[in-house]
């Protein structure tokens, strides 16, 4: 009767044990919990943006779906200027980037910055955009502005997105 006795006890403190709370969750998990259900949904949807300076022309076309996965298209030309009979001139225009792109996304904070991460491919190929994590500023109904994986000339680290499809205008 002792050794019944004895077991039914280990048996509730056992039990009792393990329904002592789940684990505590770090900072940074806590955070990414706040950062997504406050922004998750205003970042789904098509964005696009198209910029431009002397030397680079770049179009991009996101579409974030609620799954995590990332779809759209890319097109980056660049110059240079070279010297010719003394003289400085642009080159023509040369195609870096121009392609389909597949992937996926999250929002992520960590180490006090709230980041949009990526991962896809460009035309079948790896691609890997100087890294993963781009920094994100905000998501509104009109706009999404974060760093673009593209557009990182003249330290230019956002970039303002506008809701909508669009097609490149060169």
């Amino acid at each position: 009767m002792r050794k019944i006795a004895f077991l039914l006890l280990m048996a509730i403190t056992v039990t009792l044990a393990g329904c002592g709370g789940d684990d505590p969750i770090s900072e940074e998990e806590f955070r990414t919990k706040e950062l997504r259900s406050q922004y998750n949904e205003k970042v789904l949807g098509s964005w696009y943006q198209e910029r431009q300076d002397d030397a680079n022309k770049v179009f991009e076309q996101l579409n974030f779906s609620a799954d995590g996965k990332l779809t759209g298209y890319v097109k980056w030309l660049r110059r240079t200027k070279v010297t010719v009979g003394g003289e400085e001139v642009w080159t023509d225009w040369a195609t870096e980037e121009d392609g389909e792109l597949n992937g996926t996304w999250s929002l992520v904070w960590e180490k006090g910055l709230s980041w949009i991460d990526l991962y896809a491919t460009l035309s079948g190929r790896e691609y890997l955009w100087y890294g993963s994590k781009f920094p994100f500023h905000e998501a509104t109904e009109e706009y999404l502005d974060f760093e673009s994986p593209f557009w990182r000339l003249n330290n230019n680290y956002y970039t303002i997105y506008e809701r909508g499809v669009s097609t490149p205008s060169f």
